[in-house]
């Protein structure tokens, strides 16, 4: 069996975001909500559809919260954003910038359905202050060698350094299972477009963290940005 390397954590610069948004296309072109929201039968044109897309959501979340990035030998291979406490839905201005992605290369009802799918994700949305995790995502051709696993206890190491309540959304019982592993629990389901969805949040945590990471002391600090 072959050691697993490594993943380096750290904070994404601005001027990363589009190989992160690019990740993120090629990782989620077939998460059941993004196949039935874009609707683009080919999975190439899917992932550019997504890329297209999550580049402004990216840019937005960048001022809004935190994106760190997975790296191994330099490359980029795995992606972990969260919104903090206050900013977890994007404000007009943003939304404004993001419908050009949404118009460009897709069908012609695809902003309709992706209005749909982020007002019914906003509708659950807790009102007590939390941390808003996602977009997670690792290329496809790594899953399942812990890059996953590392980014989500880091991420758990800086909610229990913060002692702070956590949000997420899913639509993949792989990744229910995965996300119960690190403390959260489904709080509500239901379908949205049609696709079954889980709601998850994870609650501060009243002890000492069991999830140390040597990377969680930098990501903790993250740089401080504008809101404009």
């Amino acid at each position: 069996m072959k050691a697993r390397l490594r993943s380096n954590l750290r904070e994404l610069r601005r001027d990363e975001l589009g190989d992160a948004a690019r990740l993120i296309g090629t990782s989620m072109r077939d998460n059941p909500s993004d196949v039935q929201v874009f609707r683009i039968p080919d999975a190439r044109c899917r992932s550019l559809a997504l890329e297209r897309f999550f580049l402004p959501v990216l840019s937005g979340l960048y001022k809004r919260g935190l994106i760190f990035g997975a790296f191994r030998r330099g490359v980029l291979v795995g992606v972990c954003g969260m919104a903090r406490p206050g900013f977890c839905q994007p404000r007009t201005l943003e939304k404004i910038r993001v419908l050009p992605s949404a118009i460009r290369g897709n069908p012609v009802d695809t902003p309709v359905r992706i209005l749909k799918w982020v007002g019914e994700w906003a509708r659950h949305d807790p009102a007590e202050p939390h941390w808003h995790l996602g977009p997670v995502a690792v290329h496809p051709g790594l899953q399942g060698q812990g890059i996953g696993s590392a980014m989500l206890a880091t991420f758990c190491a800086v909610m229990d350094k913060w002692q702070a309540l956590s949000y997420l959304e899913t639509d993949k019982p792989e990744n229910v299972r995965l996300y119960q592993r690190f403390g959260f629990t489904v709080i509500v389901s239901a379908k949205v477009l049609g696709v079954p969805n889980w709601f998850m949040s994870r609650c501060v945590s009243t002890s000492e963290s069991q999830y140390e990471d040597e990377d969680a002391e930098t990501l903790a600090t993250p740089r401080r940005r504008s809101e404009s």
